[in-house]
């Protein structure tokens, strides 16, 4: 019996054998299924600097901290400050108007209301990345014949930098516009550098720097102008103004390209291609993205090119509100940008 089992025993591992049937486990055939797809690279959100990044650095996976301008105004400000950063923003520009009454209050009137604002921001965890001075009125670049106008006008620019120096510390960039009522020319270059160096002088004291602005008309509207007026000085930069160079049908990624380095702060909105209407819509309400470049570009430029570290700052109008904003910079720019990227 016990030889007969033996026999069957080893005539069926011959047949096993023969037939190649293994132990292997049932199942699909692992090595042909499709492969995991590659991991994005980890985002990594920028901590705004003033310093630019090397050149060639890696932006991988790189995005801006986003920051939105609100008007310092006594009855406004509280609201809007609650409103910002209930929508997540870390970083303001703080946009004082002419008729905001620097020039009617005492500094220390003016002290104690700048001190009570930082105080507001400081509670909310909200940074002052920059901050636009006043500029109606004010004619640093005058080609008149009275000296006195141009002087008057660095006086009162020089008097709220030092108050809004000493309120807001943390503030590095201020935003200055050139005058409005003066055409491109020799002449107004000539007196932008007399201004600057009086005006960039104290800046440097007080650590801070100066980001003129691209406008629409009048003077600094040009590349060319813009950089004749910013270049000669090692702390002056310049705030673009992607809105501006929109009205004026600039290529805007060529402009900032052209700005390079001397890339200070931006102001980000929307406008109507080759249009005089400066009306700072909310992005995906004008036409930049259809008329002139997609946002993506824009935004690589700024981090290869520019290697620019600061705030994607927002100039939004005072009724368009914050959630809105960073709505649509999260699935408009950023959106634009991760699909360039791929």
């Amino acid at each position: 019996m016990r030889s007969s089992m033996k026999l069957i025993f080893a005539i069926m591992t011959m047949l096993l054998t023969a037939c190649g049937t293994d132990n292997t486990p049932s199942g699909p055939d692992w090595s042909k299924l499709p492969q995991k797809p590659e991991q994005e690279p980890d985002v990594t959100l920028i901590t705004p600097t003033t310093a630019i990044a090397d050149e060639g650095a890696d932006c991988a996976g790189l995005q801006y901290t986003v920051g939105m301008q609100i008007n310092v105004d006594d009855k406004t400000f509280t609201t809007r400050l609650e409103e910002v950063a209930a929508a997540g923003f870390k970083y303001v520009e703080l946009k004082i108007k002419y008729s905001y009454g620097l020039h009617n209050y005492s500094a220390d009137q003016i002290h104690s209301r700048f001190s009570s604002m930082q105080k507001q921001m400081e509670d909310k965890g909200i940074t002052v990345w920059s901050i636009h001075l006043p500029y109606e009125d004010k004619n640093w670049t005058s080609i008149s014949a009275k000296e006195s106008i141009r002087t008057q006008s660095v006086d009162y620019i020089l008097r709220a930098l030092r108050l809004c120096a000493a309120a807001f510390p943390t503030c590095k960039n201020y935003v200055l516009h050139a005058s409005k009522s003066v055409s491109p020319s020799a002449t107004a270059i000539s007196q932008a550098h007399k201004s600057l160096q009086e005006m960039d002088a104290v800046a440097r004291e007080l650590g801070v720097r100066f980001c003129i602005e691209n406008l629409v008309g009048s003077f600094c509207y040009t590349i060319d102008d813009l950089l004749a007026v910013i270049e000669p000085f090692e702390n002056v930069y310049a705030t673009f103004d992607i809105g501006h160079a929109n009205c004026k049908g600039y290529d805007v990624v060529n402009y900032l390209k052209a700005i390079g380095p001397k890339l200070g702060t931006v102001h980000i909105h929307d406008t109507v291609y080759k249009s005089s209407n400066d009306d700072h819509r909310l992005v995906g309400d004008g036409d930049l993205a259809t008329k002139n470049r997609e946002w993506g570009e824009v935004y690589k430029t700024m981090l290869e090119d520019n290697r620019y570290r600061g705030v994607f700052m927002f100039e939004p109008k005072d009724d368009q509100k914050a959630a809105e904003v960073m709505r649509r910079y999260n699935e408009i720019i950023l959106s634009s940008y991760k699909n360039l990227s791929k």
